[in-house]
C-alpha cells in the first residue's frame, strides 16, 4: 500500500470516528456517595491500565469511541451503542468510557467500564450475549455505502469465564476494516472493549489489553 493511499484512509477512517457524541463518564447519581466514589474507582483503574498499554499505544487517552456507522440490523447496533458508552445503554449505573490511539493505520482501542448492581450487571451481560449470537453481518442503515463487517469468533487466552469476544472484517465505506470487540463481566462491572483498524488488527494486542481490563476490574 503506496503512502498517499494509507493517509487518504486514515483520514476517512479518522473522520468518521471522530463524527458525534461521545462519552467521557459519570452517573445516574451524582450526589450519591457511593456513586461518586464508583466514579472514582473506575477512572483509577483507567488510569492504571494507560501506564499498562501495549507498545505502540498512546497512554494520552481521548473520548470514548464512536461507532463508525449505524448498524441496521438490533443486535449490532447494542453492542456498538455499549462499546461506546452511548447514554441508552448506561441506564442506573456508573460509567466511564476513553479511547487510546495506536500506532497503526487507523488503529484505536476504545474502552468503556460501567458498574450496575450485580444482578444489573448479569442481564445486561446476558443481553449482549443474547446480541452477539445474533449479530451475525454489520452492515450501515445508509443505503448507497459498501460497509459490511462478517462477525466470527475471536478466541482470547485466559480472558476469564464471563467473557465474549468477536471479530468484525470486511469493508468500511470500501476499505478493509476490523473491529474486535469483547464483553466481560467482572464482579459487578461490565468492561467493554474495541481494538479496530484498517485490514488487519493483532489478536494478540487485544488479548492484552483485555486481560489487564478485566483482572483490574474483578479486583
Amino acid at each position: 500500500m503506496t503512502r498517499g493511499i494509507r493517509v487518504a484512509i486514515t483520514a476517512a477512517v479518522c473522520g468518521m470516528l471522530a463524527a458525534g457524541p461521545v462519552a467521557c463518564g459519570g452517573t445516574a447519581d451524582p450526589g450519591g456517595e457511593r456513586a461518586s466514589a464508583e466514579l472514582a474507582r473506575l477512572r483509577g483503574l483507567l488510569r492504571e491500565e494507560a501506564s499498562e498499554l501495549p507498545d505502540g499505544f498512546s497512554a494520552r487517552s481521548r473520548d470514548g469511541w464512536v461507532p463508525p456507522f449505524k448498524a441496521a440490523d438490533n443486535d449490532c447496533q447494542l453492542l456498538f451503542d455499549t462499546a461506546g458508552g452511548m447514554p441508552s445503554q448506561r441506564g442506573r449505573g456508573t460509567w466511564v468510557a476513553v479511547t487510546y490511539p495506536g500506532d497503526r493505520v487507523g488503529e484505536l482501542a476504545g474502552v468503556s467500564l460501567a458498574s450496575y448492581t450485580p444482578e444489573d450487571a448479569r442481564l445486561r451481560f446476558t443481553r449482549l450475549t443474547q446480541a452477539l449470537n445474533g449479530c451475525r453481518i454489520a452492515r450501515t442503515s445508509l443505503a448507497g455505502r459498501s460497509t459490511s463487517l462478517r462477525v466470527s469468533g475471536l478466541n482470547l487466552d485466559a480472558a476469564g469465564a464471563d467473557v465474549q469476544a468477536r471479530r468484525l472484517h470486511g469493508r468500511l465505506n470500501g476499505y478493509p476494516y476490523e473491529i474486535h470487540m469483547v464483553f466481560a463481566l467482572a464482579g459487578h462491572t461490565l468492561v467493554s472493549l474495541v481494538h479496530a483498524g484498517v485490514a488487519g488488527v493483532d489478536a494478540e494486542r487485544t488479548g492484552q489489553i483485555a486481560r489487564s481490563l478485566i483482572g483490574r476490574a474483578a479486583l
